[in-house]
């Protein structure tokens, strides 16, 4: 009898179909397969990704503290810098601020005729600047150029001083004018001293107001008890300074003497044209520096007065 198998070909081992049917399996491995191979590339590049960014921000933290400890080192060379900056611009602000006096007490003396003797010099570069005493030293003239002065925030120069006659003061006024960077001239008072009138002459002299300061004043006064001497007073300003401000005075100093004689004793009494009276000359500040020679242009004339009795 002849045995007959059942089971379909397709079920059966070794059968046509059993190829077919592990091939799909083999695509799906290697499917499996390249999907971890991607998976595995993928995270070696990124792998490698960070460790270059971790590379790098090492580098930059390393440059960084390098520049750093440069800066540190380089720190007192940029405090220098400033310092010096600070100096320079300091430096230049005195210099703009500063006035040459040495050159203006030259330029003075130069000028000065030879027949006029002071006794107070006061020099202030502001009328903020205070001094011990007054312009006018034992004269007692001190309050009148002060208050002359105190107009005009600009350096000047307060002079009281004797001279033979009232055309060398006018002669003064000219001459100060030739100064550099002076800008006007003041007479603030040129008195004679009144005499006392003789017996049968009426009424006696007083003393004019250049004498009539108490204390030393009568010891101070240039005019010796002379009626022949005049006694002047006098502002002499300067031209602005470049940094200087209209309301701030600086204080980059003043200057204060009681002058000698700076040029021939003062004559004795009754040397001179004889003189009935006091003799006075009061003028406003003069205007533009004029030329050497020509009398002192002053915006109204001198009052002059010559009287038997005071004035």
């Amino acid at each position: 009898m002849k045995a007959v198998n059942l089971i379909p070909p397709e079920e059966q081992r070794g059968g046509p179909g059993g190829a077919g049917r592990s091939g799909g399996a083999v695509y799906v491995l290697l499917g499996v397969l390249g999907v971890l191979v991607i998976a595995v590339v993928a995270y070696v590049l990124t792998t490698n990704t960070i460790n270059d960014r971790k590379s790098q921000v090492a580098r930059v933290t390393s440059e960084a503290s390098a520049a750093q400890a440069q800066a540190t080192a380089l720190r007192p060379y940029r405090d220098f810098a400033q310092l010096r900056q600070k100096r320079v611009t300091t430096v230049a602000q005195l210099a703009s601020n500063r006035f040459d006096w040495e050159r203006t007490m030259r330029d003075l003396a130069r000028v000065i005729p030879s027949d006029v003797w002071l006794t107070s010099l006061r020099a202030t570069v502001s009328p903020s600047v205070q001094l011990g005493g007054g312009a006018g030293g034992g004269g007692g003239g001190g309050g009148e150029t002060g208050a002359i002065r105190g107009k005009e925030p600009v350096p000047a120069v307060e002079i009281v001083g004797c001279t033979t006659n009232q055309a060398e003061v006018a002669r003064v006024l000219t001459r100060l004018r030739l100064i550099q960077d002076v800008s006007r001239v003041t007479l603030v008072e040129s008195a004679k001293r009144e005499t006392q009138a003789s017996a049968s002459g009426g009424s006696g002299g007083t003393a004019s107001s250049g004498d009539s300061g108490g204390g030393g004043a009568a010891n101070q006064d240039c005019r010796h008890g002379s009626g022949q001497i005049p006694r002047f007073q006098l502002v002499i300003f300067f031209k602005r300074l470049p940094g200087a401000t209209l309301s701030a005075g600086t204080s980059s100093g003043a200057a204060s003497a009681t002058a000698p004689p700076s040029g021939s004793t003062p004559p004795a009494n009754g040397s001179g044209p004889p003189a009935s009276g006091a003799s006075s000359s009061s003028a406003p500040s003069s205007s533009a520096p004029g030329s050497s020679g020509s009398a002192p242009s002053t915006a109204a004339p001198a009052a002059q007065s010559a009287s038997g009795g005071s004035r």
